[in-house]
């Protein structure tokens, strides 16, 4: 490729990335798979009644990103789906498959929301909050009548107040950690006010429009005939064990459920990127040094796909990989790119507390593994149940690769991004140990599916 320069994803981490090295004369190449830049937080809407305002943060860089057209090339609607040796990326566009060869790649493909696992979490109208977000955002479209938002993190707050604006009705907010840590966080964030004035707005917008937030309870079930009619609820202990017996039921027909998120680790892992077990950041994140570079020589990973920080966090490591790879490549001399890294990461320590107390909110507790019974479907992709999955666990099978050949856990279309999370911390609760244990998923290219028709229309040279 013509430019030097590949950064996979458009989010904040992406965009940041491309500034920051082409604003150093490093020309740069942009994939993303949306129709525009700017990820799920910073997604663009689609159609101006769509009931959600752009976000002004979102709005700015991309306007950036179009004032150095010269130096960013931008490829919307297109997915990487493989990574082979020597930083070769495929990529699929407009129907044909395309390799490119960067001598600088940066990953920031972001993070997927993390299900566990729950009895009739497979009907329609369960979906996940960024699924709720992205209906309103994109296409002005009600995920329901009657819309519950539960899980943990303060996602669920803000997708809840998109909501309450687009003139959804939402029921309630369920929030499975208890309340003091919350009222906490203003000695965890002093240093970062907007971060506190911007949960305190979406406190009082929920409470304007008579919303509950109810903290220490958590969906344990979802009933309907083909749908969703219902959700039964319980209070949950510290370690988010439900009390069922304490369950109660309530009609709704639309449940937006998430406990955080998941770095998109697929395409580090096939670039031979080494993995580490972070659980407070969302699990398995690849390995960086300061400058974040991953531990193969040429690429660099940023933003929630190498670990769940949010937004803010993603924008300051996109300009650092930026930066580091302009440094790299000869185009930023060692003191000035000294000079421009301290500013980014004293910002990144000032956001550093407030992050530590968000996410020890959302960390998903032990509990979450008693949601399942027998037959609870926990591979959507295979239609493979709980009993299956512990069946061999007990056989034997602990790791990610022998239940993929017991059960046929993971092998579907998403390879495991959907289904392993949660059942890598069943088989943790089930053994006794910790999801680290059973190992990452291992995807394989394509990491999405690719037809037969993009591959014949390839532009790979044979």
């Amino acid at each position: 490729m013509t430019r030097p320069l590949l950064i996979v994803g458009g989010g904040p981490a992406g965009m940041s990335a491309a500034l920051a090295a082409a604003e150093h004369g490093v020309p740069s190449t942009v994939v993303d798979e949306g129709l525009d830049l700017g990820g799920q937080i910073y997604r663009k809407p689609t159609r101006p009644d769509g009931g959600a305002p752009p976000h002004r943060r979102g709005e700015q860089l991309r306007a950036r990103v179009a004032a150095l057209a010269d130096r960013i090339e931008v490829r919307r609607s297109t997915a990487a789906w493989g990574i082979f040796e020597g930083r070769r990326v495929a990529l699929s566009q407009d129907g044909a498959s395309e390799l490119l060869e960067p001598q600088a790649l940066v990953l920031s493909p972001g993070a997927l929301e993390f299900v566990p696992p729950f009895p009739g979490a497979t009907l329609p109208g369960v979906m996940t909050p960024g699924a709720g977000q992205i209906l309103v955002k994109s296409m002005g479209i009600s995920p329901g009548a009657r819309v519950v938002v539960a899980g943990s993190g303060p996602f669920l707050l803000a997708v809840a107040c998109q909501l309450i604006t687009a003139g959804v009705h939402v029921v309630e907010v369920l929030e499975a950690s208890p309340r003091a840590p919350w009222l906490a966080l203003p000695l965890a964030g002093f240093r970062t006010p907007g971060i506190l004035l911007d949960g305190i707005k979406y406190l009082a917008r929920l409470r304007l429009a008579g919303v509950p937030v109810r903290h220490s309870r958590m969906v344990v079930a979802a009933h309907g005939d083909g749908a969703l009619r219902e959700i039964e609820h319980a209070p949950v202990d510290a370690d988010w064990n439900p009390d069922r017996a304490r369950a109660v039921r309530m009609k709704a027909d639309a449940l937006l459920i998430g406990f955080g998120f998941v770095p998109r680790v697929q395409l580090a892992q096939m670039a031979g990127c080494r993995l580490e077990w972070r659980p407070e950041v969302g699990g398995w994140t690849p390995v960086r040094d300061e400058h974040l570079a991953t531990t193969v020589a040429g690429v660099w990973a940023a933003g929630d796909g190498a670990g769940v920080a949010g937004a803010l966090v993603a924008e300051s490591e996109g300009r650092l990989a930026g930066l580091a790879v302009a440094h790299r490549l000869g185009a930023l001399d060692a003191a000035r790119f000294a000079a421009l890294r301290g500013p980014i990461v004293a910002r990144l320590r000032r956001l550093a507390p407030i992050r530590r107390a968000l996410d020890a909110i959302s960390l998903p507790r032990p509990g979450l593994a008693k949601l399942v019974d027998d037959a609870t479907t926990v591979c959507r992709c295979e239609d493979v149940a709980w009993r299956d999955v512990r069946d061999a666990v007990r056989a034997g099978c602990t790791t990610y690769r022998s239940l993929k050949v017991a059960t046929r856990v993971g092998m579907g279309a998403c390879q495991g991004c959907s289904c392993w999370p949660g059942v890598a911390r069943l088989v943790a609760a089930e053994t006794k140990g910790s999801p680290e244990s059973a190992g990452p998923a291992s995807p394989r290219p394509p990491v999405r599916p690719v037809t037969l028709g993009e591959l014949a229309e390839s532009r790979i040279a044979p």
